[in-house]
């Protein structure tokens, strides 16, 4: 494994995009018929943390299945999206404070 954290995280960057487009966009698309994105209606990131803890404690039990690690990341990308709509800016200290308030 590579020391390179920034070049690591570019490719698995490039690998999450991939990830995305090609298993999440067409699943949770404003357009699609039947379902319920609870993320998309609530703007919850609870929501998000929950099934980041869901796919954690499966791998931890040892019945991780293919694509859980990037789901944890991909929900705790939404989670931090999410929070980051109620982030309040302390500028006494060049600090960003994360509020998940909800």
């Amino acid at each position: 494994m590579s020391n390179d954290r920034v070049k690591n995280w570019q490719v698995f960057a490039r690998h999450m995009e991939q990830y995305i487009k090609e298993r999440t966009v067409s699943k949770y698309s404003s357009d699609r018929n039947g379902g319920i994105d609870f993320m998309a209606i609530t703007g919850n990131p609870h929501i998000c943390i929950w099934n980041v803890l869901k796919y954690g404690f499966r791998i931890w039990r040892g019945r991780m299945k293919e694509h859980d690690l990037e789901k944890i990341v991909h929900y705790a990308e939404m989670a931090w999206t999410m929070s980051m709509e109620t982030t309040v800016i302390d500028s006494s200290r060049d600090k960003v404070k994360v509020s998940m308030n909800n």
